[in-house]
């Protein structure tokens, strides 16, 4: 799974860019905005072709999920909200939170995994054989189920894939490797190419 995240603020281009996304394959697009009013939202999804709206979620705004007939929501940890309109996906910043999460959620952002590429200063504090070892146990305990998947966020680019797979993650976010390029959509294709040959290798 490739899950890419908006860009917290707008851009050139960005409607155009979204679209050619989503034209590319793209399976999940996650509206990050925070500073969006409800009416700026509505505007925003509006702008998106409507056969896509089943492959965006929101990180806001969660009423508009039933409305638009969205994919679902994104909530932080801790957040309480009863989503029986679409998917649940939720942000973990340590192995602890996803161990005591008592929602059953569809799939995870496990971050930041590297050293993020949007955010200065935002550093990873993982060890990466602790969570090789607890991504493996998760998946033999959850017998390879699709629930609770768990994603990998942060500083993720082409030259990340192998050591992502390598460690066990059923997917990857993108935010800065795709809004910082010059060709988002280049980018992208890059590195979905790279991901689902990777994906054939493990």
């Amino acid at each position: 799974m490739v899950i890419i995240i908006s860009n917290p603020t707008a851009i050139t281009d960005e409607q155009t860019i979204i679209k050619q996304l989503f034209d590319e394959g793209l399976e999940v697009f996650h509206v990050r905005k925070k500073e969006f009013s409800e009416n700026e939202m509505r505007t925003f999804i509006e702008q998106i072709p409507e056969k896509y709206f089943n492959r965006i979620v929101l990180h806001s705004h969660y009423n508009l999920v039933e409305e638009y007939k969205l994919k679902g929501v994104h909530v932080p940890i801790g957040f309480m909200n009863d989503n029986s309109n679409g998917t649940l996906s939720i942000s973990f910043h340590l192995l602890e939170e996803i161990e005591k999460c008592d929602k059953n959620f569809d799939y995870g952002f496990i971050s930041p995994v590297f050293d993020s590429l949007s955010k200065d200063g935002y550093k990873s504090s993982f060890n990466f054989s602790e969570l090789k070892t607890y991504l493996v146990n998760r998946k033999v305990l959850n017998n390879g189920t699709g629930n609770g998947l768990l994603i990998a966020l942060g500083g993720i680019d082409e030259d990340k894939i192998e050591k992502v797979k390598e460690l066990g993650f059923s997917g990857i976010a993108l935010l800065g490797a795709i809004w910082q390029s010059e060709n988002p959509v280049e980018e992208f294709k890059r590195i979905k190419g790279k991901w689902l040959k990777k994906e054939l290798m493990y």
